[in-house]
């Protein structure tokens, strides 16, 4: 009987397959024709589209002129400039996340369960919710085109908190009674025991929120609309945009950078991403 179930249980795998490579075309080819049409000219990039020919997803004339285009009307420095923000904001939030976190999971103070509630609580309201009164704050404080309201509100992460707290809740308290008993302090055992065990959870908070501030559109458009604080996807919005025409081939290399700079931070990273958000779990 079991010699009889493994044809059908290969060709359900082979539909299986068949289906997946299905939905990976689809997903892949505009992604494909987007970056072929980066390196295109202005004049061919919809040449092969309508009627639709694979020779769309291959640029039969490669030119760099829409990048050059792009990098001359200032999108290196929306690079640059979300490369800091982002960089900022990860060591920002690892120092807060690894200190709340810990305290969470280890110590007892008054408003403990409270404040925990409000972290969680934080992880269900939706962005859109937060938007008027956050905006408010940030107008008071007189801080509207500035480096500290793109990046001060993203410093308290509630995922981030909710990581590592899951995190060191794993950890053996027998090897944080030794370090004490051996007259560690808090601050030792955090960067002599903790900190070396966190690596995974590290990367995989590191990753996220570099992720979330490499992809913020809404937020620092609306509170530093200054061209001198522009971030990439806001840069990725405006560019190829004037009163006679879209210029499609600026719009294409613009979003193939906004796309690759991430997948190659986080293909490298993968392993300790899942492993992290895998192990995590619901401890409460």
């Amino acid at each position: 009987m079991n010699s009889g179930n493994k044809p059908t249980f290969r060709l359900s795998q082979l539909w299986i397959y068949a289906l997946l490579i299905i939905l990976a075309i689809i997903v892949i080819l505009p992604l494909e024709w987007i970056i072929a049409s980066s390196f295109t000219n202005r004049e061919t990039v919809f040449k092969n589209v309508l009627p639709f020919s694979f020779k769309a997803l291959w640029p039969s004339n490669p030119t760099l002129d829409a990048y050059r285009g792009i990098f001359d009307g200032g999108f290196g420095r929306a690079i640059l400039n979300t490369l800091g923000v982002a960089i900022t904001t990860v060591l920002g939030c690892l120092v807060v996340g690894t200190t709340a976190g810990f305290a969470f999971a280890r110590f007892d103070f008054r408003f403990k369960g409270l404040l925990w509630s409000l972290v969680l609580i934080s992880l269900m309201v939706p962005y859109e919710a937060t938007v008027i009164p956050a905006y408010t704050m940030i107008n008071n404080l007189g801080w509207t085109n500035s480096w500290q309201a793109i990046i001060v509100p993203a410093l308290a992460n509630g995922i981030v908190i909710f990581l590592f707290r899951q995190f060191f809740a794993e950890i053996p308290q027998d090897f944080l009674d030794a370090a004490r008993i051996d007259g560690a302090s808090w601050f030792k055992v955090m960067t002599s025991i903790v900190i070396p065990l966190s690596i995974p959870v590290i990367i995989t908070s590191a990753v996220l929120v570099f992720l979330s501030q490499w992809n913020a559109f809404f937020w620092p458009m609306l509170v530093a609309p200054d061209p001198n604080y522009r971030m990439v996807q806001v840069a990725v919005s405006i560019i190829g945009l004037n009163q006679q025409t879209t210029m499609w081939d600026l719009i294409f290399a613009s979003s193939t950078i906004a796309a690759v700079v991430p997948l190659l931070l986080v293909l490298p990273l993968q392993r300790y991403y899942v492993s992290s958000i895998m192990g995590s779990g619901v401890k409460g």
